[in-house]
């Protein structure tokens, strides 16, 4: 047998190690229990799992006639104290939870031989990981009511002071019970941290800079050694979100230390990137990236925040499927990646920044009064929603619903207004496109300077840049520039306002929709090195169109500003 002080080989007949002279104890096979009676108490029937510390048994309570788990620490491990004490410490961390979600501890004790043993309520389903190998993809319903559980067993842990630090599937319980499927017992507080300072926890039993929990689960923060609160965890329940939702870890390396370099230094690739074919809800994603942040300060503030943003991506997904024909809100709503100024955990990458600068009115407070503006065109027509819902329009746009002598008349007041409107845009672009009226502040007058340096040039087109340009009707596709758009918004959601700007342009160039000119403006104000000139353009297009755009005062200060604006580096 091998000294479990030193390592060095020893005689199984040896009390003593030949080289440090620890106490040896002669190891247990699982077998030894098996059908054996436990501190008079429990009656072990089976082994059903083993790990580093011990083996685990499935027993009876004869008082009770209870079916329990016995989690028994092996001998070889009795004589370091550190291990005892970690193992003493399990029982003492999980004692303090009174949760349903979270395995409950029942009895400590010592056996007749020695060992010790801690006596746990016995779950009969399957671990997280079983489920994951068995049944991906899981739907995204199914995750939320799995992780909401998970989230709610953190929560009162971190309540009563006690950091799991070791949380991954393979402690996450699953059991079908007869009124509710999928419910989760979290499990295994072996290496749990007790953080309340009224403790008495004795000793330290980790040492400074020592690293301990699964390399594949492990936080920035712990990773590196350094001290760890709550949200630890919470960075854990992000990578299991991100396999949950993929089949696939967020990072992947062949060792413990290419999984730890990996959780310090490098970006995770968006989940729907990672598995284009899963269906992974925007909001959903926005979740995941977020508790994967590198700084524990951009992650959700505690466990019951985490479950309610949870819940609220789930409610948002049900919505948009029972109502598939309402306009979905854009992903422009998600703040764009600036360059992070503050904080050691940055280190000068780009990361997404909640907010913009204090005089600056914000994007995202323009979509709160554009809940229809900036969504994505529909692949169809049919898909468009209703002018009188979304626009407050007092042309319904759907007059055929009525009966008789009403839709008639609905018909033909359409058919009016629609000649009206091509008249209106044929004279507009023989006599007026590009001249600006009083009503438009921010119209170019002809020959003046446009972006890239190209001049106007009275009655003819061809310099003519694409904000100004009319789409002939024989020109537009309104499926595919639906299309565009939607890449277009995933794009910008992601950072990337290039490549957005890049799908916008073609998608107006099919469409010629004012809101796509909108779109364009943000897009290009938005860049790493802003375009100014490009975005009063865009901003103009749609002003001109839509003269009465509740955007409109958004627009107008952050064009009367944009000289104040420092030039690009």
């Amino acid at each position: 047998m091998l000294c479990p002080s030193c390592g060095a080989d020893a005689q199984e007949s040896s009390r003593f190690c030949p080289a440090c002279g620890a106490t040896l104890v002669r190891t247990a096979d699982a077998d030894d229990y098996v059908g054996k009676t436990i501190a008079s108490k429990y009656r072990v029937e089976a082994l059903i799992g083993e790990g580093g510390m011990g083996r685990v048994f499935r027993a009876r309570q004869l008082a009770l006639d209870k079916v329990v788990v016995l989690k028994v620490l092996r001998h070889t491990l009795l004589s370091d104290e550190r291990t005892v004490a970690r193992f003493q410490r399990e029982a003492k961390a999980a004692s303090r939870l009174n949760h349903p979600n979270s395995i409950s501890v029942l009895d400590f004790g010592q056996a007749e031989d020695g060992a010790l043993f801690i006596a746990m309520e016995y779950v009969a389903g399957q671990d997280l990981h079983q489920i994951l190998s068995r049944e991906w993809p899981l739907s995204e319903g199914r995750v939320v009511k799995l992780v909401s559980q998970v989230l709610s067993a953190l929560s009162d842990a971190h309540g009563a002071g006690v950091i799991h630090r070791d949380l991954k599937p393979e402690n996450i319980m699953v059991e079908q019970r007869r009124n509710e499927g999928d419910f989760v017992k979290v499990l295994d507080f072996g290496i749990a941290k007790i953080t309340d300072s009224t403790a008495d926890d004795g000793p330290a039993l980790t040492r400074a800079g020592f690293v301990c929990g699964t390399p594949e689960y492990m936080s920035p923060e712990q990773a590196r050694g350094a001290q760890l609160d709550h949200r630890s965890d919470l960075y854990a329940v992000g990578v299991i979100l991100y396999q949950l939702m993929t089949g696939l870890l967020p990072f992947e390396s062949d060792s413990a230390v290419g999984f730890a370099t990996k959780h310090l230094t490098e970006e995770p690739l968006p989940p729907s990137r990672r598995r284009p074919e899963a269906r992974i809800s925007q909001g959903m994603e926005r979740l995941i990236l977020r508790a994967l942040s590198k700084s524990p300060d951009d992650r959700p503030a505690n466990a019951e925040s985490f479950k309610a943003e949870l819940l609220a991506v789930d409610k948002e997904r049900r919505r948009a499927e029972a109502n598939p024909r309402r306009a979905q809100p854009s992903a422009v709503l998600a703040p764009l990646p600036r360059k992070s100024t503050g904080g050691p955990m940055n280190d000068g990458r780009d990361t997404t920044v909640p907010g913009w600068d204090s005089n600056e009115v914000t994007m995202e407070a323009t979509m709160r009064v554009l809940p229809g503006v900036l969504a994505p065109l529909p692949s169809n027509a049919d898909d468009m929603p209703s002018a009188r819902e979304e626009t407050g329009s007092l042309v319904p746009t759907n007059p055929g619903t009525g009966s008789g002598s009403a839709a008639f008349f609905f018909k033909s007041l359409t058919i009016l207004l629609v000649l009206a409107a091509a008249g209106f845009f044929a004279y507009y672009f023989v006599y007026g496109a590009g001249r600006g009226t009083k009503d438009t502040p921010y119209s170019l007058p002809d020959n003046a300077p446009v972006p890239g340096g190209v001049a106007r040039s009275q009655g003819s087109d061809a310099e003519v840049p694409l904000y100004d340009k009319e789409i002939a009707t024989g020109a537009r596709n309104v499926e595919r520039a639906a299309q565009l758009t939607r890449e277009g918004d995933i794009a910008l959601q992601r950072g990337d306002a290039g490549f957005a700007a890049a799908k916008y342009r073609e998608a107006f160039g099919l469409s010629g929709d004012a809101n796509l000119a909108l779109k364009l403006g943000e897009a290009y104000w938005n860049r790493p090195n802003p375009d100014i000139e490009e975005a009063r353009g865009w901003w103009t297009r749609h002003l001109r169109e839509v003269p009465d755009s509740k955007a409109r005062d958004v627009i107008e200060q952050r064009l009367s500003t944009a000289e104040a604006r420092p030039a690009p580096p």
